[in-house]
């Protein structure tokens, strides 16, 4: 799997970070984005590139970090989840643009983030993926690297504004996810989703962006 980097966000779970390197890496080259200006990350060298950022940029950091690299396969992983390299394996062996081990449905049927359909490690094909653990062909964000530039850095939906950007350049209906084995670490209740009104901000992005890949 040498096509492949594994690029995490770190914002207050470096422990996580840790038991994430120490599994991989002497599998894949990884990137560290570490968006707590407060606690910087250490550098750590062989193969593990780390980056202390100024201020906290939000999610879409992780994809514009892509960028930086020249694996034509980016494993992007939330740091709160670590897939079985046997389940990054299947994702790649699909050889599709973008696959997920989480996603949403329903979209065109629903008024409110909680009405859509969750598929969380299981093989479906969805409107969108959702961030958690996922892997992107460079070629494909590419393709949409003047879009993402222009968007910024949005307070919510990085996934979402990702998913139906390819959807729209690639002309999909649907993308996939698959199922496999994923270990859950610590949460420490500092996900985005302990805020109130996380899905409301979801949602919005999805009405915003929905339109686009028709």
């Amino acid at each position: 799997m040498a096509n492949i980097r594994l690029i995490v966000l770190n914002y207050k779970r470096p422990r996580n970070i840790s038991t994430i390197i120490s599994t991989y890496k002497k599998l894949l080259p990884i990137t560290v984005v570490n968006n707590n200006p407060d606690d910087p990350f250490p550098y750590l060298g062989n193969g593990i590139d780390v980056i202390n950022n100024e201020k906290n940029w939000l999610c879409m950091e992780r994809w514009v970090r892509c960028f930086d690299y020249e694996e034509p396969y980016k494993l992007i992983v939330d740091d709160d989840l670590m897939p079985h390299p046997s389940l990054v394996k299947k994702m790649y062996n699909k050889q599709v643009p973008i696959v997920g081990v989480y996603g949403k449905s329903g979209v065109e049927s629903a008024n409110s983030y909680q009405e859509l359909i969750d598929h969380w490690n299981e093989d479906a094909k969805v409107d969108f993926i959702v961030g958690a653990i996922t892997l992107i062909k460079q070629s494909a964000l590419d393709l949409i690297k003047k879009d993402i530039e222009k968007i910024g850095y949005p307070k919510r939906g990085d996934d979402i504004i990702v998913s139906y950007l390819l959807k729209k350049y690639l002309n999909l209906k649907y993308l996939d996810t698959v199922g496999g084995k994923v270990l859950n670490l610590r949460e420490d209740d500092v996900g985005l989703n302990t805020d109130a009104e996380h899905y409301n901000m979801r949602w919005q992005v999805v009405e915003q962006f929905k339109k686009i890949s028709h």
